[in-house]
């Protein structure tokens, strides 16, 4: 694990991290231009003397977009998931799992969205255009350092993404645009309306290949945005997903568009996209 230095080391004790949280720093992308510290944390099993380093386990890989946000409040732009908190709980009930965070960068909506157009939520702005990029760096440099440092299991069944907002957005489309691997998404409060709907044609198409879906939307967020969510919905169902089986739909009646209402659903979204991994405790 060389070049992994412990959270600590890299942002001080002022943090709010839990567990082994280990950091990657600045690791480059030619295709976005830039750098960025990747941020690892570690199920118990994995502690520095723990059982999964010697008896062959293979652990289920989630990958968080927004990453700065994830695990700790004060690198966090408006609170944090509590993440680490969340996967040492579910860790109890035999949910273990590898999660990686990825900050976003400054052109965050350009690299979460694959086309370039007008913003449906402001149509002064026009952005978007890199998401194809974003989810090759993943893909090709990101998952690559993490799968051979730790014990990951790497098929696409057991490697996950997920985020909130336009996190969420290009998480649905990582499963289109990255189908051998990715194969279970959060997709949280997800801005659907870009490129007029262009996720749910691309469902309608059938262009979403199988897998698992968490998808969720509160019902104190922007204006239409709860509507958007049962377009999503009604698509996937469409395309023959089946909630309560490939599909957990949740909307939150009193969830607005913040990190405080993603760390709240996160418990049971997670719980549903790693059931096939749950091991006795």
């Amino acid at each position: 694990m060389t070049d992994w230095r412990p959270y600590v080391d890299v942002h001080g004790t002022d943090n709010t991290v839990t567990g082994n949280v280990l950091v990657w720093q600045e690791l480059y992308s030619g295709g976005l231009g830039r750098s960025s510290d990747i941020i690892v944390y570690l199920p118990p099993s994995l502690g520095p003397d723990g059982p999964g380093w010697t008896d062959g386990r293979r652990y289920p890989t989630v990958y968080f977009n927004d990453g700065q946000n994830v695990f700790d409040e004060r690198t966090s732009n408006f609170g944090e998931w509590h993440s680490d908190e969340t996967l040492e709980m579910l860790a109890a009930e035999g949910l273990e799992a590898i999660a990686v965070a990825v900050p976003n960068s400054p052109a965050r909506m350009d690299e979460y969205n694959p086309w370039r157009g007008p913003n449906p939520h402001d149509p002064s702005g026009v952005m978007g255009g890199r998401g194809e990029l974003y989810l090759e760096w993943l893909v090709g440099s990101v998952m690559p350092l993490v799968d051979r440092s730790f014990p990951t299991s790497t098929e696409r069944e057991a490697t996950g993404i997920m985020g909130s907002s336009m996190g969420g957005l290009i998480s649905l489309y990582a499963l289109m645009f990255q189908p051998r691997a990715f194969g279970f998404a959060g997709v949280m409060s997800p801005s659907v309306r870009w490129n007029d709907y262009a996720a749910l044609r691309m469902i309608g198409e059938g262009k979403l290949p199988e897998g698992r879906l968490h998808v969720d939307m509160g019902h104190d967020e922007w204006s239409g945005m709860v509507d958007d969510a049962r377009r999503l919905h009604d698509a996937l169902l469409g395309a023959g997903w089946r909630d309560g089986h490939d599909l957990h739909y949740v909307e939150d009646l009193v969830g607005g568009h913040n990190e405080s209402a993603w760390s709240w659903r996160l418990p049971d979204a997670l719980r549903f996209l790693l059931a096939p991994f749950r091991s006795e405790v």
